[in-house]
């Protein structure tokens, strides 16, 4: 279900009464039939108590107008209800005192919706805090209100020198793991003087080591000198995860300093001993380091798992070079199996052919 749907189906739990052309309502006239809305639980309470409709405090129906505010902004009598609104003494305290009691209640989304409702009528910063708060816990329970915290997002972003929507734009973009945009979005936050908690001091420190490390691994293939200038103070946060010891030994072998590379290996496996990259890696290294035997038994375990075209012909050519022919006829027979039309694979079986 979309958030569209969401508020509609909210929106048909209402009650909806006939007002007569001529109606006053305090100073306001109603100058055509209207409906006006009632939450249809209040009318139960009513009906259970055997009171006449014609007695409903002007208070439901404000309650009521509220709601529709905040469910639809494009209902038919909005501009109505908000005239109404303005005319009724207290219409704003009131509803605030609503909104308190809902979430008091643990109604967190019908609290959101009449705090939506009272955003069209009074749009205060401090209104805005109350609703972003509740926006970002419901967010985190039902991915459906995202698209409502981003609206109120660019929509608060409009008031001068208000920093907490970049606080919760950032939150969604990190949940959405788009941690370059979270740290533009915190950077702001900190740019529109927003308060420098401990968590927020906690979240940038942790997205500036994040794009970091996003950016070293970028390096590491092309640059892994740069790559390394990164990686290696990052360990001292970053510590406890095997990627920034894998990915550091991808750069040293990249720079042929294979020892160096095997050592950032075991500090991957000590974290995590079942990452498969970090065995076929373990393969690589000692290939380069003509120790074949070894490196086929890093490859046979990570080729038991992947069944990698890839690791199987790195096999074939460890196979070659410690003088095993039937291995290595064996692997390349299981790779012409997975892929006949990979470049290697057809280079290998030029090499057996011309061999024979």
């Amino acid at each position: 279900m979309d958030i569209k749907t969401y508020f509609s189906e909210k929106l048909s739990a209402l009650l909806f009464l006939e007002i007569k052309k001529d109606s006053k309502i305090n100073d306001f006239v109603v100058l055509d039939d209207i409906y006006f809305p009632v939450r249809t639980n209040e009318i139960i309470q009513k009906v259970k108590k055997k009171e006449d409709f014609d007695n409903i405090p002007v208070n439901l129906f404000i309650e009521g107008m509220f709601y529709v505010l905040g469910a639809d902004e494009l209902f038919k009598y909005n501009k109505e209800y908000k005239q109404i609104i303005n005319t009724i003494p207290n219409s704003i305290g009131f509803i605030k005192g609503v909104i308190f009691k809902e979430i008091q209640n643990e109604k967190y989304e019908e609290a959101f919706i009449l705090l939506k409702g009272l955003l069209t009528i009074e749009e205060s910063l401090d209104n805005y805090d109350k609703i972003f708060l509740l926006v970002d816990k419901l967010r985190s329970t039902n991915i459906m209100f995202k698209d409502e915290e981003l609206k109120l997002v660019e929509s608060a972003k409009k008031i001068t020198d208000y920093s907490k929507p970049y606080l919760y734009e950032s939150l969604i973009f990190n949940t959405e793991n788009k941690h370059d945009l979270a740290l533009i979005a915190i950077s702001n936050y900190g740019i529109k003087g927003g308060e420098q908690t401990v968590e927020v001091i906690e979240l940038k420190n942790t997205l500036q080591n994040i794009t970091s490390f996003q950016k070293a691994k970028e390096l590491v293939p092309n640059n892994p000198k740069a790559a390394l200038k990164i990686l290696i103070p990052l360990m001292e946060q970053l510590g406890d995860k095997p990627d920034i010891y894998y990915h550091s030994a991808v750069a040293y072998r990249n720079l042929q300093n294979y020892e160096k590379a095997i050592y950032y290996l075991n500090e991957a496996q000590a974290i995590d001993k079942d990452l498969i990259e970090v065995v076929n890696e373990f393969g690589i290294n000692y290939a380069c380091l003509e120790n074949y035997e070894l490196a086929i038994h890093y490859f046979r375990k990570a080729f038991e798992v992947t069944k990698s075209i890839e690791i199987c012909t790195n096999l074939v050519m460890c196979y070659l070079n410690v003088k095993d022919l039937d291995g290595a006829r064996m692997h390349l027979e299981i790779a012409k199996k997975i892929d006949p039309k990979d470049e290697i694979v057809i280079q290998l079986e030029n090499l057996f052919t011309e061999g024979k």
